[in-house]
């Protein structure tokens, strides 16, 4: 046997945990440019309220996303 044995087992852990990675990275991403997105509309509509609102209450935020049209893909 060989130190450099091919463990294809460990190999297949180690490329779905890079992939879940890769998949949390691109949806911490998504959902920062949709809260972006949705504090700039906020803003623009003078609702500096509700700014601070959805900071802290996720169920209004959600409700908000809907509103604006930025819901989550």
């Amino acid at each position: 046997m060989s130190i450099f044995e091919y463990d294809e087992e460990k190999h297949m852990r180690n490329e779905r945990e890079e992939g879940r990675e890769e998949g949390r990275a691109e949806g911490r991403a998504e959902g920062e440019d949709i809260a972006f997105a949705l504090m700039q509309k906020l803003i623009e509509a003078g609702r500096n309220e509700d700014v601070n609102r959805v900071l802290t209450d996720k169920k209004y935020r959600e409700q908000l996303y809907h509103e604006y049209g930025l819901q989550k893909s």
